[in-house]
């Protein structure tokens, strides 16, 4: 996905490099190795931590699966807690709410996010997303994604895949989405939903600015190949 970013006064920008960099120590996994893993050279990786260079769209989703998180914990503040949000942090949590315990938590589950705690984050390539949900509702993330005109995510033509489902609905402007050999074009109002595994790409061709609403849906462990 491009580089979303909402420029906004109220809107806290996330320091991204710095929540990769703590979650890699709190696994104690060393620079060099998650580089490795990611497939980006540990000078690459090193700037991207150190807030010198951003990461692009691709990028920060390998990174996020390599430490075993999704990109919106990722970009949560771990330095904050906001009473009635409950932001977690980008160190994998691998409890939560237990199998038997979950619909009991869903039945209590009330989380009211203000505008002002909503995390912005800004990726290479002319896209930013604005982090809308909290750990309220297990395995699901949502995201408001705004794509600059000409904007492209990934950049350079490469295709984007990641662990889950999407749900995309178009709130303005226009978005072509790419999803393995199908190509959509989407005008306000319309959505579009598939695996998250098949290869995609979005781009914004036109001249005025799109804004998309994306649900993310993570593939329960038993279901995962």
């Amino acid at each position: 996905m491009t580089d979303r970013s909402f420029p906004t006064s109220e809107s806290p920008v996330t320091d991204l490099g710095h929540n990769i960099r703590a979650a890699r120590q709190a696994q104690d996994l060393s620079l060099r190795e998650l580089a490795r893993r990611v497939g980006i050279s540990a000078s690459a990786l090193s700037q991207i931590e150190t807030g010198k260079t951003r990461a692009s769209a691709k990028t920060a989703y390998e990174i996020a699966q390599q430490l075993g998180v999704t990109l919106a914990e990722l970009s949560t503040d771990p330095s904050k807690s906001h009473h009635g949000t409950g932001p977690s942090s980008a160190v994998p949590n691998h409890q939560g709410p237990e199998p038997d315990g979950l619909a009991v938590h869903l039945r209590h589950a009330v989380e009211f996010i203000p505008h002002s705690a909503q995390r912005t984050v800004n990726l290479n390539g002319g896209e930013s997303f604005r982090v809308l949900s909290g750990p309220s509702l297990p395995g699901a993330n949502c995201l408001l994604l705004t794509y600059e005109p000409g904007a492209s995510s990934p950049p350079n033509d490469e295709f984007v895949r990641h662990a889950g489902h999407e749900f995309n609905y178009l709130v303005s402007g226009r978005l072509v989405i790419e999803v393995g050999s199908e190509r959509h074009e989407l005008s306000p109002g319309d959505t579009l939903t598939f695996p998250a595994a098949t290869p995609h790409r979005l781009t914004n061709p036109w001249h005025e600015k799109a804004e998309l609403v994306s649900l993310f849906l993570q593939t329960p462990p038993h279901d995962r190949s």
